[in-house]
């Protein structure tokens, strides 16, 4: 039992020196200490006895309750497993108030192995009643996430003990409110409870925290994300990209997924302005690339045809990454490329019969009637992309003299979004 040993001892040595990162990666499922300790094959009846006798309080039941949820976990007894990780928080949660800054790595890893015990907890609960109803069971497979929703509850503890601590200065427990807060959205958004990020943005929002800009950069990153993909589900185009910008040019350009994940929510923000991104940005993400670079050569050509065959072919991936409305808005762009080449290739003349368009638009795919000609051209008036008016009586478009196709940059998303 000499593994045992060294291992409380260091748990002891770490938390004398008050070493945030090295006590983290001792109580962390992750690290190495992990595989080594299950091969004592430790006894969970003794655990308590072992633990109380070298660590003090509370450190004593801390480390305890880390080697319980390990034992769990690798017995695959998920609830069990997630029930000691709660306890294991919420006692680290009652000792937090006699510690300072130093304690935040470990108060992280806890947080996000909670969240990452709950989850599969709550995917076992859902396999097995599902089994249970193949098998003439009486039980129902679910989508609840009940243990994730602990989680959440739990979490959201730590984010207040961090928000409201009154340790002044550089060994302040306020430095962890952000990273918490991005640990909380990143559940809520799992729970499709992002209703509740509100709450919390209302909490930073009034509390006296130091500048954002003094945080750690990862952290700004992950907050700004998420806000601004909640921006985005509020239709606050504007707003979620400027934070979606931010974030981006933050992350690390050795975060290449990361980069990803905020474009996902970027890009269709831009191309319903008319912004295209470019070929030097694609080529840099290949999954981007592949989903979004047929479609912007539609835009750009006007080609309505290849613009609606490719969506097609990707609005599963947009679906379910909750963009797909956003960039189907982008084919209004694509009409407009077109009708300004018929504009462009007709001399500029201001006046253009509605005939013509109806052809251009057959020409692209899109065999429609000379009424329905009509109600596009209308459309593209009333949203801003045009400058003209319709003369119903002789089927003519009259277009302005004067930059009878604005940019598409100049419009306001509200009205481009009707």
């Amino acid at each position: 039992m000499r593994a045992i040993q060294i291992y409380l001892n260091n748990i002891n040595q770490q938390t004398y020196s008050e070493n945030g990162q090295r006590l983290a990666h001792l109580l962390s499922l992750s690290h190495s200490h992990v595989e080594s300790l299950l091969g004592l094959d430790l006894n969970l009846n003794s655990i308590d006895s072992l633990c109380s006798n070298t660590c003090m309080s509370p450190w004593d039941d801390v480390t305890a309750l880390h080697l319980r949820t390990m034992i769990y976990q690798s017995q695959n007894k998920h609830a069990l497993a997630f029930q000691a990780q709660k306890e294991l928080v919420q006692v680290f949660q009652r000792a937090m108030s006699n510690l300072t800054r130093w304690c935040l790595p470990v108060l992280y890893v806890l947080n996000n192995e909670l969240r990452a015990l709950a989850r599969e907890a709550d995917l076992h609960t859902k396999i097995t009643l599902a089994d249970e109803e193949e098998g003439g069971g009486t039980g129902e497979e679910t989508t609840q996430r009940k243990k994730l929703e602990e989680a959440a509850n739990v979490m959201s503890k730590s984010f207040t003990l961090c928000i409201t601590d009154r340790n002044l200065g550089h060994s302040s427990k306020k430095f962890g409110t952000y990273r918490m807060v991005g640990l909380l959205f990143r559940t809520y958004f799992q729970l499709k409870q992002q209703n509740l990020c509100k709450n919390i943005l209302r909490a930073v929002r009034a509390a006296d925290l130091p500048e954002i800009d003094d945080f750690p950069k990862c952290d700004r990153v992950t907050f700004r994300y998420y806000l601004g993909r909640l921006y985005f589900l509020q239709e606050e185009y504007s707003k979620a990209e400027n934070e979606l910008d931010l974030a981006f040019r933050e992350c690390s350009n050795t975060s290449r997924k990361n980069k990803e994940l905020i474009l996902q929510t970027l890009l269709p923000i831009r191309l319903m302005r008319g912004v295209m991104p470019s070929n030097a940005l694609l080529q840099r993400f290949p999954k981007i690339n592949n989903i979004y670079s047929k479609i912007v050569i539609a835009i750009k050509t006007g080609n309505i045809n290849v613009f609606i065959q490719q969506l097609q072919q990707v609005d599963h991936i947009l679906f379910r990454q909750g963009t797909y409305l956003a960039v189907e808005k982008a084919q209004n762009i694509a009409m407009r490329q077109l009708f300004r080449k018929v504009y462009i290739q007709g001399g500029c003349n201001p006046r253009i019969p509605i005939t013509v368009f109806q052809a251009a638009l057959k020409v692209s795919g899109m065999d429609v009637d000379l009424a329905e000609t009509e109600w596009m051209l209308a459309n593209m008036i009333y949203k801003g992309y045009m400058k003209a008016y319709l003369s119903h009586e002789k089927m003519f478009a009259v277009l302005s003299k004067t930059a009878p196709f604005p940019k598409v940059s100049s419009i306001p998303l509200q009205t481009i979004i009707q």
